[in-house]
């Protein structure tokens, strides 16, 4: 027979499997609710990255992609950077509800770096938030979003070929 010792010794072990069995449980599902809510966030990006990377192998004989941007303005523009079939480093550029593609030799113009270099020596952000290039006005520009020291949005245009500065929005 089991002294009251014993028992009591069982039941506390009892609960404390129980706890973590509990625990575990609560854990697995934040953590299954959390994937699938970036999933789900995720998947209008996801097809539009497969869409304009089809697009950019069908048309500009993409072999590699190496980046994926989006762009919005007055348009949207997905764009694919990689390499296309003659080993040359290429931006494509797709505009988001049809129209002409535009396919430009990464060597014509300014990189991103290049463009974040410039706004980093003119303006100083505190962050940059985004980079990506698009069309702006019939031109191709690198677009860099970033908040100044004082945490307001700006944005900063720069024509891909050159990187002058095409249009700034500042403290939005």
């Amino acid at each position: 027979m089991q002294s009251r010792r014993e028992i009591q010794r069982q039941n506390s072990e009892n609960r404390s499997l129980k706890l973590i069995r509990n625990l575990l449980l609560i854990i697995l599902l934040i953590f299954l609710l959390g994937w699938g809510l970036y999933a789900v966030g995720n998947h209008p990006r996801a097809a539009a990255r497969r869409q304009a990377t089809q697009i950019a192998k069908k048309y500009a004989g993409l072999k590699k992609a190496d980046a994926f941007y989006i762009y919005n303005r007055e348009k949207t523009y997905y764009t694919v950077a990689g390499k296309n079939n003659k080993n040359q480093q290429v931006l494509v550029i797709v505009p988001q509800k049809g129209g002409n593609v535009r396919v430009v030799q990464q060597s014509k113009g300014i990189t991103k770096n290049q463009a974040l270099t410039k706004v980093w020596q003119k303006e100083k952000p505190k962050k940059v938030l985004k980079v990506a290039p698009g069309v702006f006005n019939n031109h191709v520009v690198w677009e860099v979003t970033y908040t100044n020291h004082q945490g307001n949005l700006c944005y900063d245009l720069l024509r891909f070929s050159n990187g002058q500065l095409v249009q700034q929005i500042n403290n939005l």
